[in-house]
């Protein structure tokens, strides 16, 4: 019985870590950058959202604004500190050292903010609804179909429209998109939109479903987000999806096994393995690619 509650609990978390993961997966396809502050993106955006709960602003709106945060710092950060350091001939682990940097500055900014302290994110979860050994709440069945909706989009926007055929081609040879006229500034300006809002997205996710909010939210939720996005291959939302259910169901069951902690070793432990049996993937995404698109 203990076995299928966890299984239940791992789709939950399976649809958190594939709303960051896509996004991830989409930023780091084209641009080639390993953007380490992601995770601080995703903390901004649950904050942002937070205030307004803090507020008694509508639901509606703090989930705008989480978006809102994320898709503008992320386009803000991708237009000035990494062009500017991409234009001077930084590599792969330069942004990444780069990123990390951001990370750290945003990471600790909020947490001067807040006072270091940890708070109770107070959002409405709905009646229980229960299917067999399965219990969830609206909220968290909300949050999965969230998930499923973010997915179908952006697998409509890649498969279907000429922005993401655009997007496909420069990912695989941005060199020759420029050269064909795609005009690759926009595609750029449109996946640091887009990959930010779902950052901050998935960091609304995740405080939502934990009802706690503090400045390491997002760090704690990096590995799981890398692990799916890498494990999934880059640039592949259905790669990161997969590798998302999989790792979700994987940390809730060791976790309802072994204990919470065992579950976050889980996570780091994936992320190690993928890094250890996969490293093309964050050197060059195994095809070759290693320039930086920003």
């Amino acid at each position: 019985m203990l076995f299928i509650q966890a299984l239940g609990f791992g789709v939950i978390t399976a649809s958190l870590i594939a709303i960051g993961a896509m996004g991830f997966t989409i930023q780091f396809g084209l641009t080639n950058v390993l953007n380490i502050s992601y995770a601080g993106i995703m903390t901004a955006g649950a904050f942002a959202a937070f205030i307004a709960e803090e507020l008694h602003l509508p639901l509606v709106l703090g989930v705008v604004l989480a978006l809102t945060v994320g898709a503008g710092v992320t386009w803000l950060l991708g237009r000035t500190l990494f062009a500017f350091f991409a234009r001077r001939g930084a590599g792969l682990f330069e942004m990444v050292m780069v990123t990390l940097a951001v990370n750290l500055i945003l990471q600790f900014g909020i947490d001067a903010a807040s006072r270091e302290q940890i708070y109770r994110f107070a959002f409405p979860q709905g009646t229980s609804l229960h299917g067999g050994p399965f219990t969830v709440t609206v909220t968290q069945l909300v949050l999965i179909v969230v998930a499923v909706a973010v997915f179908a989009g952006l697998e409509l926007l890649l498969r279907r429209t000429r922005l993401g055929k655009a997007l496909r081609a420069m990912a695989a040879e941005p060199r020759l998109a420029r050269t064909c006229g795609i005009p690759t500034g926009r595609i750029v300006n449109v996946v640091w939109l887009l990959s930010g809002a779902l950052a901050g997205l998935a960091g609304l996710a995740y405080v939502i479903n934990s009802l706690s909010i503090d400045a390491s939210v997002g760090t704690g939720f990096l590995p799981l987000v890398l692990a799916a996005a890498i494990l999934g291959r880059a640039g592949s939302t259905r790669g990161a999806v997969l590798a998302a259910l999989a790792l979700g169901v994987v940390t809730e069951e060791v976790a309802a096994f072994g204990g919470a902690a065992y579950g976050s070793v889980a996570g780091f432990g994936i992320l190690a393995l993928v890094l250890l049996t996969r490293p093309a993937a964050v050197a060059g995404q195994a095809a070759g690619k290693v320039e930086v698109t920003v």
